[in-house]
């Protein structure tokens, strides 16, 4: 019986515990909305006249008014504590800092087109493609203040250049003349340079971005895109290097691009894939003193362009990559040899090629029109021109200009990009 008993009681126990937990709880939640609705008038005093007409209504409509005063203050509350996350990274950046840029999701090759099937697809299908037709990796240690290119014996579809760097900033690539002379110039890219060609040039960033240019017109290419490469350092606090001249914290370089005759994207699909890629990349910034560049890069001119001739001056070890030529004085050794690194060409030639499914995926240009279904180019194109003659006999005649539906259909960027 006693045991009985003592079961009753510690039951009557806990279900009264139960019982004060729940009615403090709604005590404190009955609070926090006082205390909402309170600071909500506070803020907000054009709602207490409202209030005070809504007082004649049934008590009914004072409950759901309350609620939605309530509903409304956690809705403002939301947006400012959303406001100040946002304004957080900023303000991390001047105490810690670390840059925005380190925030942004997705920057890896890897995981960059997990949301995007088909981009993913065609990224893999483009990688193997690519790595099932590269050339083994090529290098040469030569200085090439003093090498002659001409004794490579083969034009190149592709040169990436990493010019060296001022001494006094290192995010301004250096014309250095000890390279390269004008009267050099024409002549060497003459010998090397395939056309059609692309080159890419790291040319840093400020003045960086003219002297690239002024190279390219030396060189007789065209610039025709920008590729930027933004800067993290998720592995490092502050800024390594801080130009006196500038007036923002510069966490970004440039790679000029530039064209050599004339490609059309709508026409020449099988030495150019456009729109694969992006022309941003961001990356972590190498440690203090490393010239390496990201990898991405590679990527980048390896989709777009089919020409598997690729050259790449001052290089390093860090550099030497299948499918490439890399020339450069800091690489250790060299295994370059111009007879057996021309047949790697012969059978099969010097374009990567594609596959239906790359062709399926890829974006492509709208194709060309029909000329001989052009409004003016045809029998009723003539009659409309004999009939403006006739009616303009007294007026002093125009040239005729040639109607653009004559023109092949090219997108209006092609014009600056891939010639005339």
């Amino acid at each position: 019986m006693n045991s009985s008993i003592e079961e009753q009681i510690q039951s009557f126990r806990e279900s009264h515990n139960r019982l004060t937990k729940v009615l403090r709880e709604r005590q404190k939640r009955r609070k926090l909305q006082l205390n909402s609705v309170k600071e909500f008038k506070k803020k907000n005093p054009s709602d207490n006249i409202k209030a005070s007409e809504n007082s004649k209504k049934p008590s009914v409509n004072k409950v759901e008014h309350r609620q939605q005063q309530y509903q409304g203050e956690k809705q403002t509350s939301g947006q400012e504590s959303e406001k100040t996350i946002r304004n957080d990274y900023c303000q991390y950046f001047v105490d810690s800092g670390r840059r925005p840029q380190n925030f942004i999701r997705d920057t890896e090759l890897s995981q960059r087109f997990d949301e995007y099937p088909k981009l993913k697809e065609l990224t893999k299908m483009k990688d193997s493609l690519v790595k099932s037709m590269a050339t083994p990796p090529t290098y040469l240690k030569a200085d090439l203040r003093t090498f002659d290119l001409k004794s490579l014996g083969i034009k190149f579809d592709v040169i990436l250049i990493d010019p060296p760097l001022e001494e006094k900033s290192p995010l301004v690539a250096g014309t250095n003349p000890d390279y390269w002379t004008y009267d050099e110039i024409i002549s060497l890219f003459d010998n090397v340079a395939a056309n059609p060609s692309f080159i890419f040039i790291w040319s840093g960033d400020s003045d960086g971005l003219d002297r690239g240019r002024q190279l390219l017109l030396k060189w007789g290419y065209r610039r025709c895109e920008d590729i930027v490469w933004i800067k993290t350092n998720k592995k490092w606090e502050g800024s390594r290097f801080i130009e006196p001249r500038s007036i923002f914290q510069r966490t970004k370089e440039h790679c000029i691009m530039g064209i050599r005759g004339t490609v059309r994207r709508s026409t020449d699909g099988h030495f150019i894939h456009c729109n694969v890629d992006t022309d941003v990349i961001i990356s972590e910034e190498p440690p203090f003193g490393s010239t390496a560049k990201p990898e991405e890069l590679y990527h980048i001119i390896e989709h777009f362009c089919l020409g598997r001739r690729r050259l790449e001056l001052f290089g390093e070890d860090h550099n030497i990559r299948p499918g490439w030529l890399t020339i450069g004085t800091g690489l250790s050794s060299s295994n370059f040899d111009a007879t057996r690194y021309a047949k790697y060409f012969e059978p099969s030639g010097y374009l990567l090629g594609s596959t239906t499914e790359i062709e399926n995926l890829r974006p492509k240009s709208p194709p060309l029109r029909d000329n001989s279904t052009s409004k003016l180019g045809g029998s009723s194109g003539a009659i409309m021109k004999s009939k403006s003659k006739k009616q303009n006999n007294n007026v002093m005649t125009v040239p005729q200009l040639t109607p653009i539906s004559a023109y092949r259909w090219i997108p209006t960027m092609d014009v600056n990009v891939y010639g005339k």
